[in-house]
Formats: C-alpha cells, sequence, structure tokens
C-alpha cells in the first residue's frame, strides 16, 4: 500500500461513551488513513480501550458514529462488524487452555467456512472445499507469524510473547481490512518487542491498516504514520510522531514533562 494514499479507511466522529458518571470517551473525532500505522496513546484511564470496544461493536456508543469503507458501523454487532474486514487483539490474552495453536487459529476463519451447522454435519462438497482452504490458510498464516512449529501444542501453555502472536494470528486469520491492537507488546521484553515490531510492519506492508494502542513510545514513534492522543476520553492533540513527541501538550499529560522518545 503506497503510503501516500489518503483515502480514510475509518472515521471515528463525535463519538461519546459514559460509565455513570464518568465520560470514558467524551466527544472523540479522528480518522485512520488506509494503509497506515495509525497509534492512539495517552494515560491509564483515558479511554483507549473504551474506543476499541466502541469500534467493534462490543459496548454501544452514547453519542456519534464510527465509519468503516464509509459505511456507518456504529450499531452492528461485533460479529457483522468483523464480516466487514475488521479484527483485533485484546489487551489482556483471551485463548482458549485446551485448544491447539492450529485449531485456536482455525477458530478465526469462521468467516470464510460461514460458520454453519449443517453443511459441516452433512459434510457437503461446499463446505469440505472450504475447510480445505482455511486450513490452508492457518497454514500460511502460522508460518508467517513464526509459530508453525508449535502448531500442536496447547496455546496457553505457550511462551508469553508466543501466545501474543498466536492472538495475533487468530485476527489474521478473519481477513481484515482494518486490524486493532491493544498493547501487544505490554510486558515483553525487548526482543520480543523488537520482533513483534517486526510482525507488524510485515502485517502493514500486506496491505492491512493498522490502530494500535501502545505505551512503548519506541514501539509508537518507530512504527506509526500518525499518533492521536487522547487524555479523558478527549482528543489532546493528534500528528505525526516527530511532532507529537515534543508537544508541549503531550509532554504535560501523557508523560509527566519526560521526553516522549525516551
Amino acid at each position: 500500500m503506497n503510503k501516500t494514499d489518503i483515502e480514510k479507511i475509518l472515521t471515528v466522529d463525535n463519538l461519546s461513551k459514559s460509565f455513570g458518571g464518568v465520560k470514558a470517551v467524551n466527544n472523540l473525532s479522528f480518522s485512520v488513513d488506509k494503509g497506515h500505522i495509525h497509534a492512539v496513546i495517552g494515560p491509564n484511564g483515558a479511554g483507549k480501550s473504551t474506543l476499541f470496544n466502541l469500534i467493534t461493536g462490543v459496548i454501544p456508543a452514547d453519542q456519534g458514529k464510527v465509519d468503516f469503507l464509509n459505511h456507518n458501523i456504529t450499531s452492528l454487532r461485533p460479529d457483522k462488524i468483523s464480516e466487514k474486514g475488521i479484527s483485533r487483539t485484546f489487551q489482556n490474552i483471551r485463548l482458549f487452555p485446551d485448544m491447539t495453536v492450529f485449531k485456536t487459529v482455525l477458530i478465526g476463519t469462521y468467516l470464510l467456512t460461514g460458520g454453519k451447522l449443517l453443511p459441516a454435519l452433512f459434510l457437503s462438497s461446499n463446505f469440505c472445499k472450504k475447510e480445505r482452504l482455511a486450513r490452508e490458510m492457518v497454514e500460511e498464516i502460522l508460518q508467517f507469524v513464526g509459530l508453525w512449529g508449535v502448531r500442536d501444542e496447547y496455546a496457553a501453555k505457550l511462551s508469553y510473547g508466543n501466545q501474543r502472536r498466536v492472538e495475533i494470528a487468530r485476527a489474521l486469520a478473519m481477513s481484515p481490512r482494518l486490524l486493532l491492537l491493544d498493547e501487544p507488546t505490554a510486558g515483553m521484553n525487548s526482543k520480543e518487542t523488537s520482533e513483534l515490531m517486526e510482525l507488524f510492519s510485515s502485517v502493514n506492508r500486506q496491505g492491512i491498516t493498522i490502530l494500535i494502542i501502545a505505551h512503548d513510545m519506541h514501539l509508537v514513534n518507530t512504527l506509526s504514520d500518525q499518533i492521536t492522543v487522547i487524555n479523558f476520553g478527549k482528543k489532546l492533540v493528534e500528528g505525526p510522531p516527530a511532532e507529537i513527541q515534543r508537544h508541549p501538550e503531550v509532554l504535560e499529560a501523557y508523560m509527566g514533562r519526560a521526553e516522549v522518545n525516551a
């Protein structure tokens, strides 16, 4: 994807969500350019994960809307949003303890196979063809993310870094146009983080737009084309990494006057 392409893949318009008397997301507006890596940063409790939950339909918005590829997806169910081409990972890894790596990622292909029970029970020729294609896709994805060698191991028993890779692989199995990553390198050492950064770059080069929440400013400054900074649910400032890392309001709100590129 040419980085000069300015087509908007996602537009968030005056989005708001309150829990009790607290506005987790407050009239937030921003857009994501197709083919880019766009980061959302801010202090703990700024509303970042709530934003992801609103975009993916996990929770309903109080007001505002979300457009994906020029279609309003604000009121759609999470499965319908996934079908349109948005997949995500979560801040806390969610894996089935008794499922292998291969089967865990295979779950992500349900959109390809249609997820229908009766064709599976009767092993229709169409279902068998889709099942074969799904397994071929999983093999390609596991090789791509570096997990083919552990495909038959239980996903939940892998190292923390590899569990993250499994979750990313499962999200990729849904053939997303837009991939949402919620703190994907949290708790990792520098080597694991560097390896995942390379993976994210490779994913992006495949034409998949990435929207990422991260506290690791080295990752954000290295990978991002654009950064949106939020605080108390509101957009504080937005711009390219070189601009954001020396912005006085960001230094004050996000890093407490520390250097953002530290």
